[in-house]
């Protein structure tokens, strides 16, 4: 507005002069005055004209002000848009330490396993064969956000005993279901609680273990399916029943004569707590299955197998006709041809100890970058594809609840696990264990 004021001022201010001179060159005043009405009829005419190219720059100017306030909003929206800072490159190899296996199995991850993860997951294994105290021990070691051993293959028992050593492991389940979804096919127990102690979801359930009774069907048509029937027809197979020396380094050491006395007498009361041995001792039930034990020992093919490979030998050679021993090892010997191709497996209704179950865990203490990588493993391990092939080709129950899945041949081999899991048998009574394994050589090796 003080453009379009400036511009009328100078106009009128024209006007004025132009009217003086006029008046003083030339004749003397009229009393006519068309002249300065035109004037003025100019000037507003010339004012209107002023006024228009006045609003016009106006607007002219109010558009050039909305057009810099835009500029200067796109500014701002650029500055606030924040480049992220770059992730940690994923890991194209992790390092997978077993702690379970036997030599069967530790073939079964390098011939099966580990390829099937390199192939199908791109992800490159060193699979390491190691001790459990030698594992512990390392951990607890480690400096936080550092650790080598990426996942863990353990015994069930490897994990209370790694959390009480102050030990972080990641929890599982239900915190990892939307990275390791195949793990909501295992059976909810297992992931609770191992061996009676909590562990709240820290590992996955790989496989299950079991023992059974161990037969060759060529000289064995009719087999026991009770502990008691077993010790009842012990004359009909004197001297060719194989029983593993009770001071073995192999698990078998008690676990065949804890299943035996089972049978004749119970050492844990109705809620699963264990009865002291030295109250045991006192009853007529022991005393008189303990006995029985000695018994049966006897009618063992002599002299008792050292180990387990000493027994197989003697399956072999034909000495040994029936046996209590791993399921899955022993069929999976049938099949690399150390066992013969007669060897089947049966089941004892009074009960038959579990072996050493299969857990997955990955401790808190590896970088972070590796964890998403190690849950894609785990996940593919509890696979129904890996799963079956697990049962299929060593024999061993699987982690998952995938019976229907199953081909209907596994089932001519091994029991089914509708009728294997309610006569599983855990070792409730740890005295009893450590009793037999102290005092078995001398009590019960004939």
């Amino acid at each position: 507005m003080k453009n379009y004021t400036r511009v009328v001022f100078s106009i009128l201010a024209t006007v004025v002069i132009l009217s003086m001179l006029a008046a003083q060159c030339g004749a003397p005043a009229t009393p006519e005055t068309i002249v300065e009405t035109v004037v003025v009829k100019e000037t507003v005419e010339v004012e209107k004209e002023v006024v228009k190219e006045v609003e016009k720059i106006v607007t002219q100017e109010v558009e050039v002000e909305v057009v810099v306030t835009q500029e200067v909003e796109v500014e701002v929206e650029v500055v606030v848009t924040a480049t992220p800072e770059p992730m940690a490159e994923r890991p194209a190899a992790i390092t997978i330490v077993d702690t379970n296996s036997g030599a069967n199995f530790q073939w079964y991850w390098q011939n099966q396993v580990i390829p099937a993860i390199e192939d199908q997951l791109g992800i490159k294994v060193d699979y390491v064969v190691s001790k459990e105290a030698e594992l512990i021990e390392r951990m607890k070691a480690w400096e936080a956000g550092e650790g080598d051993s990426h996942l863990l293959f353990v015994k069930p028992g490897t994990i209370p005993k790694a959390l009480g050593e102050g030990i972080e492991l990641e929890t599982l389940y239900p915190e990892k279901l939307d990275v390791i979804p195949n793990m909501e096919k295992n059976p909810t127990a297992y992931l609770e609680t191992v061996l009676g102690t909590p562990i709240d979801g820290k590992g996955a359930l790989y496989w299950r273990s079991q023992y059974a009774l161990i037969y060759n069907s060529e000289y064995i048509k009719d087999p026991p399916t009770s502990w008691q029937e077993f010790y009842d027809r012990r004359d009909e197979w004197e001297g060719h029943i194989g029983i593993v020396r009770p001071d073995a380094k192999s698990g078998s050491s008690y676990r065949i004569p804890y299943s035996f006395l089972n049978a004749y007498v119970d050492m844990v009361d109705e809620d699963g707590n264990a009865i002291p041995l030295e109250e045991l001792q006192q009853t007529e039930e022991w005393q008189d299955a303990w006995a029985k034990l000695q018994d049966f020992y006897t009618y063992g093919k002599q002299p008792l197998p050292a180990e387990p490979p000493n027994m197989f030998e003697d399956f072999n050679a034909g000495d040994t006709w029936i046996s209590f021993y791993a399921m899955d090892y022993s069929l999976w010997s049938r099949h690399q041809g150390t066992m013969p191709p007669t060897i089947k497996s049966g089941f004892l209704a009074e009960g038959m100890a579990a072996g050493s179950d299969g857990y997955l865990i990955v401790p808190a203490g590896i970088p972070e970058e590796y964890k998403p990588v190690v849950y894609d493993v785990v996940n593919f391990l509890l696979s129904d594809d890996q799963q079956i092939r697990l049962i299929t080709t060593m024999w061993q129950y699987t982690g998952t609840d995938i019976w229907d899945k199953i081909p209907g041949v596994v089932w001519d081999t091994i029991p089914a696990w509708e009728d294997m899991e309610p006569a599983r048998l855990r070792i409730g009574n740890s005295e009893v264990k450590e009793y037999i394994k102290e005092f078995g050589p001398e009590e019960l090796v004939p």
